[in-house]
């Protein structure tokens, strides 16, 4: 049994057509594919606000992209499923049901968000399961709403519960920060809990672009495998024409094949979001993309990474971020245009002296 795992997928563009599988993939009772389903389909916003980010909203016919992928599984817990309010929920579980999806991560009832998905065939059975973790800000415990993540305790609890129902037991993480290419110390912890538990994968969606990996015993853990599929979006009017950094465009996808009394083995695909779809990608960007940021993994696998984190990090924030999600998302034309109508801007508008404010 093949399970091929994709990245966030988040369509608000009415105009594109219902895509195959890039690859060789099929889907059929032997494989399946899984991804995050990033954006409820809605044709209206929730007028609450988030705590943090704006509301985001699919495109009422975007599940009709991905019907062919179908039968498979969409993961549901994260921080933007309540973004079209409880119909917005509502729809999306119909629409994707419509489809040939089941879906694992959300509902209606405490028992149906609690669910976990079960897939079997004659190689066993896995059990997946879909957490959405504080720090990405979603509607935390909501009813109807996302599956949240339950706290250690209750978390050990499912999982070895689980592990007697299952063959393998696989987390897809809804987690950690955005953009940064290397997973937070807090990450790494968590990782090493999870597998202690007994969770057989850990696949991260949230970060929007690719991390690296590391195997903790047996277990793989992905940190993040980037987007899937994401239409250009600057605002929560989905005004298009913002184009996407080449980070937000590499995506990884994580083949995992199951066999009976094995652990799970895996293959690397890697894919690239170009104009309006995404495709197989020959130059293997997110590939090499995971093997650079793995590296700092092997090297600091305990103590020592999180000085090492650290000083990453204030240089991302202070110069890298600037380059790759500003002038090489914007282009030299851009970047430029960007600075000029700031310039601008400040020009019109004046010092405080000049407009009278002391």
């Amino acid at each position: 049994m093949q399970l091929l795992c994709l990245g966030d997928i988040a369509i608000t563009d009415k105009s594109l057509l219902p895509w195959g599988l890039p690859g060789d993939i099929r889907p059929g009772g032997e494989t399946k594919v899984l991804f995050n389903w990033e954006l409820p389909i809605s044709d209206r916003v929730n007028p609450v606000p988030r705590s943090s980010g704006p509301r985001l909203v699919a495109h009422p016919d975007s599940w009709r992209v991905i019907q062919q992928w179908a039968p498979g599984f969409a993961a549901l817990a994260n921080n933007h499923i309540l973004d079209g309010g409880e119909a917005g929920l509502a729809k999306t579980l119909e629409r994707l049901s419509q489809a040939g999806f089941h879906m694992v991560g959300a509902g209606r009832t405490r028992d149906e968000i609690d669910r976990p998905l079960f897939w079997e065939t004659a190689e066993g059975r896995v059990a997946i399961l879909n957490w959405v973790f504080p720090e990405t800000h979603p509607d935390w415990l909501s009813i109807p709403g996302p599956c949240c993540w339950p706290g250690l305790d209750r978390a050990r609890e499912t999982i070895q519960g689980l592990k007697r129902l299952a063959d393998w037991v696989m987390l897809v993480a809804h987690w950690s920060d955005e953009h940064f290419s290397f997973p937070r110390p807090a990450d790494r912890i968590m990782a090493l809990e999870l597998a202690q538990m007994g969770v057989d994968v850990v696949v991260g969606h949230h970060p929007h672009v690719v991390r690296g990996m590391e195997r903790i015993g047996h277990c793989p853990v992905f940190y993040s495998i980037g987007n899937f599929f994401f239409s250009d979006l600057s605002d929560s009017a989905h005004v298009r024409g913002m184009g996407k950094a080449p980070r937000n465009r590499e995506a990884l996808g994580i083949l995992l094949s199951f066999f009976r009394g094995r652990k799970p083995e895996y293959k690397i695909v890697s894919f690239w979001q170009a104009d309006r779809r995404t495709m197989v990608d020959p130059a293997r960007r997110a590939f090499r993309r995971m093997e650079r940021s793995s590296r700092p993994l092997v090297r600091f696998p305990g103590a020592g990474y999180a000085e090492w984190y650290a000083l990453q990090r204030a240089w991302f924030d202070r110069w890298a971020a600037r380059w790759h999600f500003g002038v090489r998302r914007l282009g030299i034309r851009g970047t430029i245009m960007q600075v000029f109508k700031k310039y601008l801007l400040s020009s019109i508008r004046g010092t405080p002296a000049e407009r009278g404010i002391d």
